[in-house]
């Protein structure tokens, strides 16, 4: 079975890619708890056609991954394809996915993102250009249209190229997040198409996502899995963490973040999951200003240590090594980049 036929037909919510979030800290956690599969931050096909390592990095697995989706934002085919190939032999990845969804300007004036949508055939020959030059499977992330619904089209350019699934955000890119999803045409895609159809928007909860599925919809979820990596496990009927726990995930998060990015880096990356983890927790929201202060892992732990002193997570997967000595992406909103959960 094809790679995202068989990932779907096995249940639960896909951690969808997000720039400035996905990075391999995050995607680890939200694997093991529970996500199908989870897509990189977006990898500029440009870039890595030009051979810049500092892009390739941003598809960089950590040790072991399975199942890694490497995410490229292209509005050429050839490049698209030399990128693909590139980033194949250098990881290993099970499949592609091409971004169709990202609204912000610096990427839609490139022709790339939610404005690639205006252009079904283009985006058909780079999905044709990436399977081709990869020999791997390549889904699509789109939102309803750039500012008008345009997704049908779009959808029956892309699987007729060979896409393998499609992933729509419930928006317009003029919407960015504003609004409520509207799951009405995700949904009738999903009715009529030949392959796995996921959606995303404003799935905060196992509630909405069985909503979702009762639709016949697969889901993605974005937004509702920062500082909640745990949300995997609950769609699948498991129960959210007490406080002791989900302050031991965030440990680990820091922790992870530290050994990825070197420690400074590391923890500043975090700070936008940081007052997510503690907000749903009254022990923990008392302590979300001294939180979005922190420089050092060892400041996280103190903080946290004033209310859940001895709290383990349950057992995982033992530690590896990571890349201490990672260089900055260009999505590190400490570098200017670009945040986009599309």
């Amino acid at each position: 079975m094809e790679f995202f036929a068989d990932r779907t037909a096995r249940g639960g919510a896909v951690l969808a890619p997000m720039a400035g979030y996905t990075d391999a800290p995050f995607r680890r956690l939200c694997r093991e708890h529970g996500s199908a599969w989870a897509v990189t931050e977006m990898v500029s096909a440009k870039a890595m056609a030009r051979g810049d390592r500092r892009t390739e990095l941003i598809g960089a697995p950590y040790p072991g991954e399975p199942d890694l989706v490497i995410q490229l934002f292209a509005a050429d085919p050839d490049e698209a394809a030399t990128a693909a190939v590139r980033l194949r032999d250098a990881y290993r990845p099970a499949a592609f996915d091409l971004n169709m969804g990202c609204p912000v300007r610096k990427v839609i004036h490139k022709g790339c993102g939610v404005q690639l949508m205006r252009r079904p055939d283009r985006a058909a020959a780079i999905v044709r250009a990436i399977r081709g030059a990869s020999g791997l499977p390549v889904s699509v992330k789109t939102r309803l249209g750039p500012d008008e619904v345009l997704v049908d089209e779009v959808a029956d350019a892309v699987v007729e190229a060979g896409a393998g699934a499609l992933a729509v955000h419930g928006r317009t890119g003029a919407q960015k997040y504003a609004g409520r999803a509207d799951w009405g045409p995700i949904a009738a895609l999903a009715a009529r198409l030949p392959i796995p159809v996921l959606g995303s928007g404003d799935v905060a909860d196992p509630a909405d996502y069985r909503a979702r599925r009762r639709l016949g919809v697969h889901v993605m979820i974005a937004r509702g899995a920062l500082g909640r990596p745990w949300i995997f496990d609950e769609v699948r009927g498991g129960a959210a963490p007490p406080w002791p726990r989900a302050a031991a995930t965030l440990l680990r998060h820091a922790r992870l973040q530290a050994a990825w990015y070197g420690e400074a880096r590391g923890v500043r990356s975090l700070r936008g999951h940081l007052a997510r983890y503690v907000a749903p927790y009254p022990e923990g929201a008392a302590l979300r200003s001294a939180l979005v202060r922190v420089d050092t892992v060892a400041q996280i732990a103190a903080i946290l240590g004033r209310t859940a002193p001895a709290a383990p997570e349950p057992p995982r997967p033992a530690p590896v090594r990571t890349r201490a000595t990672m260089p900055r992406s260009p999505h590190d909103p400490g570098d200017g980049g670009t945040r986009c959960p599309t």
